[in-house]
């Protein structure tokens, strides 16, 4: 199925693109392949894959819900550097967030993360408060490891769970803000990536703009301070 034949997709926002990779913004509401618990029958993979009329080759994971940058490789051998580069501790992986409560100006996170084989591994999450906005905080996170739902897990375990997560969240906040105020989904983007090109050695960073939804909603929020979409 192409993107012509998707209803509710428009063409995904290529971030960057050259013989080797691909930066994507991922639009909420689309699994980013084929997985076999889900029905789905349109994934960001095939999408891009039809847009850009070449093959690609996954090597990260965005939750369906999420949004923002996410890399993909023009070829096998290149996938396999291309998630080296992305685990190396050069690596930028940044997430805008809002959560409720009012967390600390800034904190880290260095808690292992059970898999789904039970095993513990290691696991580094750090954020910095931007603001906070209806009893609220938007925070800048970046993740150092890249275990299923690090970041979501990890914030839920300092109860600063992320609005709008379903596994996670609170469910009474949840339904409140989506009646009242028109929450979209769970408020997860990622907003910056960086890593180092691993067919030439450059640094590629790029930078996916707040998805618009999630910046409406923060909008409508009561008393939201102008100077938090700036930053964010």
């Amino acid at each position: 199925m192409s993107i012509e034949e998707a209803p509710g997709f428009d063409p995904i926002d290529i971030l960057y693109q050259d013989d080797d990779l691909l930066v994507a913004d991922k639009p909420p509401a689309l699994l980013v392949h084929r997985s076999r618990e889900s029905s789905d029958r349109v994934f960001l993979l095939q999408l891009l894959r039809d847009q850009v009329e070449r093959y690609l080759y996954p090597v990260q994971r965005l939750d369906r819900a999420a949004s923002g940058a996410i890399a993909f490789a023009l070829s096998s051998e290149m996938a396999r550097e291309l998630q080296a580069s992305l685990t190396s501790p050069a690596a930028l992986k940044e997430y805008l967030v809002l959560v409720r409560g009012s967390a600390a100006s800034s904190g880290e996170i260095d808690r292992p993360l059970t898999g789904a084989n039970g095993k513990k591994k290691d696991a580094l999450t750090r954020f910095e408060k931007i603001g906070e906005v209806y009893r609220s905080s938007l925070l800048r996170v970046r993740i150092f490891t890249g275990r299923r739902h690090q970041i979501r897990r990890h914030l839920a375990g300092l109860g600063h769970q992320i609005i709008g997560d379903t596994t996670y969240g609170k469910g009474k906040i949840n339904r409140f803000l989506r009646e009242e105020h028109g929450l979209p989904r769970m408020f997860l983007h990622c907003a910056r990536l960086g890593f180092e090109h691993p067919g030439g050695g450059e640094r590629v960073e790029v930078r996916a703009p707040l998805a618009e939804d999630l910046r409406a909603f923060l909008l409508n929020l009561p008393g939201c301070p102008s100077q938090l979409l700036e930053e964010a």
